[in-house]
């Protein structure tokens, strides 16, 4: 509904690319290929949407692009997860309080209780890499500085010790 665009908008990300398209079928094509800075997306989570995006984001025709996915917390014990991302460290930013997700309207059959309606089956988190390793490094020292409400991880061991100490 167009409500990202205006929120990264207001965050000073002018060249926002959104819109509703197979987004396999654009990633064959170079030709339309949307040109952009930084990939932000909180993609399916049923079927193998998110191997699939792993993939396409650590191929080297991707590039040294930034990116910031939201997604369950449990893909980071994958093995594509894993093996898509054996030659980079992504980071981690775990919102302290869980995500509520409101679906589109008319998405889910009415209930007599609302407790289901706003949320997902899952605890999400952000998946961040920055490109580089210079620029990941980058970002984790502007992370760790105050993201209000999250933990921070460096690495996969990194989020065990969190859950740890969340105990």
């Amino acid at each position: 509904n167009g409500t990202v665009v205006q929120h990264l908008n207001e965050l000073g990300f002018r060249n926002v690319y959104n819109q509703k398209e197979d987004c396999y079928q654009v990633w064959k094509s170079k030709s339309r290929y949307p040109q952009f800075d930084i990939f932000v997306t909180n993609p399916p989570y049923s079927g193998d949407h998110i191997e699939k995006l792993m993939q396409h984001i650590t191929s080297s025709s991707f590039g040294q692009r930034p990116w910031f996915l939201l997604m369950p917390q449990w893909v980071h014990r994958k093995d594509y997860y894993i093996s898509c991302t054996s030659h980079i460290r992504p980071f981690y930013i775990v919102p302290r309080k869980r995500y509520v997700y409101l679906p589109p309207p008319a998405f889910r059959k009415a209930k007599k209780s609302d407790v289901h309606k706003k949320s997902s089956p899952f605890v999400s988190m952000w998946y961040v890499w920055g490109g580089t390793a210079q620029q990941n490094d980058k970002l984790i020292q502007m992370a760790y500085r105050g993201i209000p409400n999250c933990d921070v991880a460096r690495s996969r061991s990194a989020l065990r010790d969190l859950r740890r100490k969340k105990r």
